[in-house]
């Protein structure tokens, strides 16, 4: 064998052992050429022709092929393993077993030449040739690059350039935005690594990185506020972007797209005010949210391993014995993982996948995982709980002719109701989670209509309250082919929006309130609450992340966020871990507490609360997460009003310190350190073995959340932290709301 796929994968941080290198050479810059071989090969040419020569190269053998990251935009964190059920396939994500990697590095090309390649081994075996031609970059004289809404008036986009091809065809686009020193830069979306941006290398592309994200995130935007200067852009596009924030250039905030063959321009779209003006500015280019219910503000209990009804039922009555109130239950493993519509083991008849089953149409046997799924609904209720299933938005298999995921499966292909690929076959996820998959259009209407209306019983007939909208990042390439004509350069970061957008409008046809909890997005997706933070292990360095986390997507419009107290994967974390988690947790837009499928091994690896009291050995941790909720409970009338504050001001409910205290230097050393609505000061500790916390007070006058001593603002102040207690701080002028007795 020998292989050479130019385009590779598609996957946005990964060479593949057999692309080309850039995909689209640049004039003046090296390039290089790497193949894929099986074991028997000893050498690999690769025939150039160039300039009516042909010109011969013998490729360098690498050893075992294997995919490589590259930076520095997506720098990240290696996954090192571990006894979770995503270890062995991430561990071997981009290796090709029993086979070669092959490589040469070539002469830069000329403006605009073409040339054509082709590879041979000594095997007799040979690839087709390839044609590409180096591409060049020149100054955007034909105003391809636009300058849209306003910015300050010294400020205005420098250095504008496009790199074309001889055609005059736009395949990228650079320019630059001026940094005053003073400046601190803050967006792009979720980010894990910092929340200042001046000083990194970061771009907007949805990616799954499984754990130890470092720069890279499940939920970007091409959107950032400079404070200092006073105001934000938003890059116009769902392409992919790249942003030097200072790092190349001290004064300069590099910005580069890629551009598609159908966009005539690109527009960088500035606005000016104080942060909460100009997010709100931003998110009104797209469907503001309606207010989540009130229901969101509860305690949320979730666990991979409760896959069975007998578990639910066990877990809530847990909870029920050690006076902990749950609100909201968040089932994962419920279904078939092939419809993701059936609870697993429901006997019934497919359909012809042309639509849903409904509850008359399913049996549940007595002896099944799930032997009475709306009485466990009903009692749910009855205790005043909410529900939410799981979802990834993939038909999983083929399955048996006679099957529904078969029947499923046919008629979204028979319909042309899927993704394609670049050679017009329906696309099949690329990566190691659900490997092989096929991912319906959910950007084009009646697709989401028909996805809708297979999910459409468990909310109209069963009453489920919403759905976990995981795993949204499936689509990789530019080659991808969705039904409006549009590629996946275009369209691939748009997907989880509409995959959320999905549910949303079943809710909304079904007559019904109802939410997404979404990990992955993108700009827009602010219309479609609720998000939590994605895949943690349980360690400080997460924790410390899950924290910036929150506070970067909240200033780029994810308003209503959460994350999963203490970690969700790996060793449990200690008591001390998870009850700061668990502070923090009780005075953030989302609390819950989540974990990992760990093969049922013994003892459990569960986060709930009492798990971790058994676990650790620490009787304290009861009693303590105890009463985190009921603190957590008498917010709730807070968190729902400031919630509509949100909303309306633009100023999120999880805002950092520059949001109200951008003029004050002092607060961008306090890093972790949140403003809960407009009047809670909240300072998580973060750092093992402290008892004694530091915070850093704003302008204004302040009293303990605790003890109602007074303070005053600008300055670092030190307050005791036990384990029961998170500094939190309330603004003398707090309405009554928040002003309750904690005797």
């Amino acid at each position: 064998m020998l292989r050479h796929a130019p385009l590779g994968l598609g996957h946005p941080y990964r060479h593949e052992p057999d692309q080309r290198i850039p995909v689209y050479p640049i004039a003046g810059e090296a390039w290089k050429v790497r193949a894929r071989t099986d074991m028997n090969a000893k050498k690999v040419t690769l025939h150039l022709r160039r300039e009516s020569s042909t010109h011969v190269y013998e490729l360098a053998c690498l050893g075992n092929a294997q995919s490589d990251d590259f930076g520095p935009y997506g720098a990240t964190a290696k996954f090192t393993g571990g006894n979770t059920h995503l270890a062995d396939a991430a561990a071997r994500s981009g290796d090709y077993p029993g086979q070669m990697e092959w490589e040469i590095s070539l002469p830069a090309l000329h403006d605009y030449e073409e040339v054509i390649y082709w590879l041979e081994s000594d095997l007799k075996e040979h690839t087709d040739p390839f044609s590409v031609s180096a591409l060049v970059w020149s100054a955007d004289n034909s105003g391809f690059i636009q300058s849209g809404g306003t910015y300050p008036t010294n400020i205005d986009l420098l250095d504008r350039k496009v790199l074309k091809d001889s055609s005059g065809q736009i395949f990228r686009i650079r320019t630059s935005l001026p940094l005053n020193e003073e400046d601190r830069v803050v967006g792009f979306g979720e980010r894990f690594h910092s929340v200042n941006q001046r000083g990194e290398f970061v771009d907007a592309v949805v990616y799954e990185e499984y754990k130890g994200q470092g720069h890279r995130t499940y939920l970007p935007a091409p959107f950032a506020m400079v404070i200092g200067s006073n105001y934000g852009f938003y890059v116009n596009t769902s392409t992919p972007s790249r942003y030097d924030v200072g790092v190349t250039t001290s004064d300069r905030l590099v910005i580069e797209v890629d551009i598609s063959t159908t966009q005539t321009m690109c527009e960088i779209k500035g606005y000016v005010g104080t942060p909460s003006e100009i997010l709100k500015q931003y998110i009104s280019e797209f469907t503001l949210p309606e207010a989540p219910p009130s229901w969101i503000y509860t305690l949320w209990a979730s666990s991979n391993e409760w896959n069975t009804q007998a578990r639910v039922e066990k877990e809530i009555n847990a909870s029920i014995a050690n006076d902990i109130e749950v609100g909201v239950v968040v089932i994962e493993a419920w279904s078939d993982e092939s419809t993701f519509t059936v609870f697993r083991d429901a006997q019934y008849t497919p359909n012809d996948g042309s639509k849903g089953l409904r509850a008359a149409d399913l049996h549940y046997p007595t002896d099944g995982a799930w032997p009475d799924p709306q009485k466990m609904i009903d009692e749910l209720h009855a205790k005043e709980m909410k529900l939410i299933l799981w979802q990834i938005p993939v038909i999983n298999d083929q399955g048996d002719p006679d099957s529904q995921v078969g029947a499923m499966w046919a008629y979204a292909v028979n319909n042309n109701f899927v993704i394609r690929d670049g050679q017009g076959n329906p696309y099949k996820v690329r990566g190691f989670w659900f490997r092989d998959a096929l991912m319906p259009d959910l950007t084009d209407a009646k697709v989401r209509q028909w996805w809708a209306d297979l999910h459409r019983y468990l909310v109209a007939d069963l009453g489920v309250d919403g759905f976990k909208t995981d795993g949204g990042e499936h689509a990789w390439g530019s080659d991808l082919q969705y039904l409006d004509g549009h590629s996946g350069l275009e369209k691939n970061n748009l997907f989880p929006v509409a995959y959320a957008q999905t549910f949303h409008e079943l809710f909304k046809s079904s007559g019904k309130e109802g939410i997404t909890f979404s990990r992955a997005g993108f700009a827009g997706s602010s219309s479609y609450p609720t998000f939590w933070a994605g895949d943690e292990d349980s360690t400080w360095d997460a924790y410390r992340a899950s924290v910036r986390a929150g506070i970067t997507a909240s200033a780029s419009g994810i308003f209503f966020w959460g994350w999963d107290i203490g970690g969700f994967s790996g060793p449990l974390p200690s008591s001390e871990l998870y009850l700061r988690g668990t502070a923090m947790a009780t005075f953030c837009p989302i609390m819950q507490f989540h974990s990992e499928f760990n093969h049922h091994a013994v003892p459990s690896n569960d986060r709930t609360p009492w798990n971790v009291a058994e676990q650790t050995g620490d009787s304290q941790v009861v009693p303590v997460f105890r009463d985190f909720v009921e603190i957590r409970k008498m917010l709730i009338p807070y968190l729902e009003s400031e919630g509509v504050e949100a909303i309306s001001t633009g100023r999120p409910l999880m805002a950092g310190l520059f949001f109200d205290y951008a003029n004050d230097p002092e607060i961008w050393n306090a890093t972790y350190q949140y403003m809960l609505g407009r009047y809670l000061l909240v300072a998580p500790v973060v750092e093992p073995e402290v008892t004694v916390a530091k915070v850093y007070l704003p302008e204004g006058d302040w009293k303990d959340f605790w003890s109602t001593q007074g303070y005053s603002g600008q300055q670092w102040i030190e307050v005791n932290a036990p384990l029961n207690r998170i500094p939190v701080f309330v603004r003398r002028d707090a309405p009554s709301l928040i002003n309750f007795d904690l005797a």
